[in-house]
This record gives structure tokens, sequence and C-alpha cells, in this order.
């Protein structure tokens, strides 16, 4: 019997599962053993964390909704991968040390938020304890302002930055914007005193886009309430200062790093080759360079189209395919036959963006033409890609 083992339970490998049970359905439990391995006892619906920072929402999903029909799911942290002898040391509970043996290894291991240490006193929304703590933070900052009496002085002490115009940035301060506004009202403070503030260092947020919306995007979110300042890099977050490289200073109370990602740091223990960005090299079929058992998928691999040089960014709308497509070839090698799906870019440039509880603000350019839809249908397609992305139907 073949082991193929799979590290990671994210977007990268719930799909893989899926695919490989879809490809191998009369083969798992008799010919093909799968294993699914994670730290966590859960899917960690990572695209929405920002939303755990205004309300109360279930992210994590059991394996048991993934693991049916023979897959296998073994909880555990990942300490080691010997390829000359095919295991992979895993730390189990009661934290025995073992040895989990393998024909096939998937790295799936995803990313991890950046912690920016050049920005003390800022929070990088990382985890769903970051989340809570900036709630916590916000909730603490009303309470303190409602002593205050001189409107001026009251504007400084409710101030908040977001640190990061990515797409999480972006979702995180537009979720912000209208569940700050309801709870400075509920306390008796005008809304109009709590200013949000959105900092990053580029001249326009979504700069891939074209400029002009690039610029639709910005109108979008004057008319939420962000304040976006663009062009300014923040150097440290001090004594409720915000100061940023250009000489700016800005009065701020609660201060929200979000930084991007990081191909998850566990990787640079294996030994295997990496990139300039810390991703694992991989070919055409996602085999780890020098290796023919070993293959990465998703934001941990460097996966670059060799027709058009085009490398995929770190997001799910790239890992998903990465892992059907993986799933194909496995098969492919398992049962011998010969094998001709290699790895495509994506075909049409685009990005969803959730712009607070009741719309967003969807991109694609296709042909050379740009499609933008806003409102309810926007955001019915950015939940829709949430769900999707987690193999999920009809949630919140």
């Amino acid at each position: 019997m073949k082991n193929i083992i799979v590290l990671g339970g994210g977007y990268a490998g719930i799909h893989l599962i899926k695919s490989l049970k879809n490809q191998l359905k009369n083969e798992i439990g008799s010919s093909v053993r799968i294993i699914l391995v994670d730290k966590n006892p859960y899917h960690f619906r990572k695209v929405l964390l920002f939303k755990v920072v205004t309300e109360e929402v279930q992210i994590k999903i059991p394996f048991e909704h993934y693991c049916s029909e023979g897959i296998e799911f073994m909880q555990g942290e990942v300490l080691n991968v010997d390829s000359t002898s095919k295991n992979v040391e895993l730390k189990v509970e009661n934290e025995q040390v073992i040895n989990l043996p393998y024909d096939y290894l998937v790295i799936a291991l995803g990313s991890v938020a950046k912690v920016n240490s050049t920005i003390p006193g800022g929070i990088s929304l990382g985890d769903e304890k970051s989340a809570l703590l900036i709630r916590e933070q916000i909730n603490d900052l009303i309470q303190c302002a409602k002593l205050i009496d001189d409107k001026e002085k009251q504007k400084d002490a409710l101030r908040i930055a977001v640190v990061g115009g990515g797409i999480t940035g972006i979702e995180t301060v537009s979720e912000l914007v209208e569940w700050y506004k309801n709870k400075l009202g509920i306390a008796g403070i005008n809304p109009e005193h709590g200013e949000i503030l959105l900092l990053d260092p580029k001249e326009h947020l979504l700069d891939i886009a074209p400029l002009k919306v690039c610029e639709k995007l910005e109108h979008k979110l004057r008319d939420l309430g962000v304040k976006f300042i663009p062009k300014t890099r923040v150097r440290e977050y001090k004594e409720n200062q915000l100061h940023c490289e250009n000489g700016a200073v800005y009065s701020v109370r609660t201060c929200i790093v979000t930084n991007g990602l990081s191909a998850n740091p566990l990787i640079k223990k294996m030994g295997l080759p990496l990139s300039e960005h810390n991703q694992l090299i991989v070919n055409d079929i996602y085999c780890v360079n020098g290796y023919n058992n070993i293959f990465a998928i998703g934001d941990c691999a460097r996966v670059v189209d060799r027709k058009t040089n085009q490398i995929d960014s770190m997001t799910c709308k790239e890992a998903v395919p990465q892992a059907q497509r993986l799933g194909k070839i496995l098969t492919n090698l398992l049962l011998n036959r010969p094998n001709k799906v290699t790895h495509k870019g994506f075909p049409v440039k685009g990005y969803g963006i959730s712009l607070g509880p009741h719309e967003a603000f969807v991109w694609a350019q296709k042909w050379g033409i740009d499609f933008v839809i806003t409102g309810k249908l926007g955001l019915r397609i950015r939940k829709m890609t949430w769900d999707q992305a987690s193999l999920v139907t009809n949630s919140k």
C-alpha cells in the first residue's frame, strides 16, 4: 500500500484531499493510504480572521468535515522531514515523537502573518488571540473617551490606525468602521469623533489594477468613513504616537498591523531548496526541485507558470487550482498513467474585497477589459469565494 502524507489542512491541503477522494475513490484503503496532518484539529478560515475583531464568528471547521471516505487525520506538530528515509517526524499527543513513513509527501503548510517588530506597541492581526485583543483594546478606549469633555482631546483618544493597505488591511478597516461608530453611539459619544486611518507606503490601494479601478476602491472607502493616507511608511508606534518615515506623526490609541504573509517558517528546517522569499521551489508538476516524491503547493511554494513566467500569489484562488491539479498528477503517478497535467497560471487577474458587512468590491480583468462589481452582488460573490475556499455551503 502506498502512503500519501499531506502536511497542512489549510486551503491547499483540504482541496487536495477533496481532489484525491474524487480521483482515487476506488483505491483509498486498498492500495492507497492518505493521511492529513495538522497541528490543530480544525481547518482555520484565515481569510475571515478580520471578522473576529467585531463579532463572534466561527472560523474553525473540524477536520472530520473533510476526512471521510477513508481519508485519515492525524493531529501533530511537524518537527522534521527526512527525505532519505522518507519519514516525517511528528510530535503528537503527550509530547510523544513518532515517525510517519511516506511514499509521496505533499507540503501544504501555508503561511503566517508577518509580525513587524519595527512597530512596537502595534498589534499584528495574525490569529484569534490578536483579533480579540484588538476588540478589547477598542472597547477600553471607548470607555476612557467617555470621561473626556473636550471635543478635540476626545477625537485624539478615539483615533484608530490600520497599518498596511493589502486585502486584509482594507477588509479589516472596512469591517471596523460601522461597528466602531455603532459602539460610539451606544456609549453616548458622537460617532464622528471616531476617526479610522489606513496607512500604506504605496500611492494607491490595489495597485495591481488600473488607476481608475484603484481610485474607485479608494472612493468607496472614503464614503465608508475611512481616511486613507498613501505614500506613508510607519516607522514606529510609541506612546500613542504613530511615527512615519516622512516625518508625519499621528495621535493614535490603537494601532492594528496587517503586514501581509510570509511562508510558514517551518519549511526552512527541512533542508529543501528555497526561493529568496523562503518558499519551496517546485517544478511545473509541483515537485520540489531535486525530488520526485516530495511536492509543495499553496503559500509555502514558489509556483511559476513556465510559459508566461507568472508567479502565483499567496491567495486561495491560486492554491485551490494547484491542489486540484496535484490530485490528478498524484493519481497518474500511482496508477502508472502518463501525466499531461502541468501548472498553469490563473487565467484572470482579479480580487474580491469585502467592504464591511453590507457590500464588497470585486475586480476582474480579462481580454484587456476591467470588470468591477460592487454593492450586495459584490458581497455575494465575495462570500461565495470564502465558502468555496473552505468547502462549505450556506455559511453566514
